[in-house]
This record gives C-alpha cells, structure tokens and sequence, in this order.
C-alpha cells in the first residue's frame, strides 16, 4: 500500500500542530496544566514542549521515520507523566491541547497517547516522504476515524459514570 507510512506521519503532523500551537497560544493555561500533572519545571516545559511539538511536525513531514522515532519518544514521556497524575488522582486537565480540554487526567489521555503512538510506528514504514495513494489514505482515514470514534465512545462512557 503505497504512502501509508507517510499518510499517518501526515496526520500525526498534523496533531501535533494543532498540540503546539494550542499551547503557544494559552501559555499561563498550559503552565498550569503542566503543573497540575507533575511535569518538571512546568514554566519552562510549557515554552518548550510546544516547541518540540512543531519541530516534531516538519520532521515528520521532512523526515518521517525519524520523525516517528521522536514521535514515539515525546508520546512515551507524555505518557509517563499522564500515568504519574492517573495514579495521584490528579482532578485537573492535562492541557495536552491547549486549554481545548478541561476534563481531569484519565486513563482516556494514555489510550489516546496510544493511538497516536501507532501512527508514529507506522510513520516508520515511510523511507522519504511520497504521496500516498488513494489505497494508503482510504485505510489511514478509516483507522483514524475509528480511533477518534473509540475516543469520543470512551469520553461519553466516562462522563455518564
């Protein structure tokens, strides 16, 4: 299937600069955000992980197999510190985008960081960037669609509980 690899690092571009910039933009949210949730430092983190979100993004695009690779890394650290404020109880959001959200840390965010992780190993399969072919973005389009489904059903089912 011809440009998979490189139509999830597309989107997965695509999240992070929806992350970063949501961040940029609400800095005393994110800040506190990243405090709430245990991140180091959490001045300094909410100037530079939007940063890195960017950068992430056109590496991505550039390069998307390293960029898969950083992809997987950041999601992974994300993760660390989202499972630190699951564990303590944390009732604040993580700002994860900006101040999109305000929903208490959960178990949710983590299985998010997940699928999102999955488009950063697929990002992998992609050497150079090449413009899937209609094959490689039909099933892109369905995973991410069922991805955000499954998201949005484990969102509502913890709202009512």
């Amino acid at each position: 299937m011809s440009g998979f690899g490189y139509a999830c690092a597309v989107v997965l571009a695509a999240v992070f600069v929806r992350a970063g910039v949501a961040k940029v933009v609400r800095p005393r949210e994110t800040t506190i955000g990243f405090a709430a949730v245990g991140v180091p430092s959490p001045g300094a983190a909410a100037r530079a992980v939007p940063v890195a979100e960017l950068v992430l993004a056109v590496l991505l695009l550039a390069v998307p197999r390293a960029g898969g690779v950083a992809a997987v890394v950041l999601l992974a650290v994300f993760s660390v510190l989202l499972a630190g404020g699951v564990r303590r109880g944390v009732t604040a959001g993580c700002n994860c985008f900006g101040a999109a959200r305000v929903e208490p840390v959960s178990g949710i965010d983590l299985l998010r960081n997940g699928l999102l992780a999955l488009l950063a190993l697929a990002a992998l399969l992609a050497p150079a960037p090449r413009a899937p072919g209609a094959a490689a973005i039909a099933v892109t389009v369905v995973l991410v669609t069922t991805g955000v489904a499954a998201l949005t059903a484990a969102r509502r089912a913890r709202r009512r509980s």
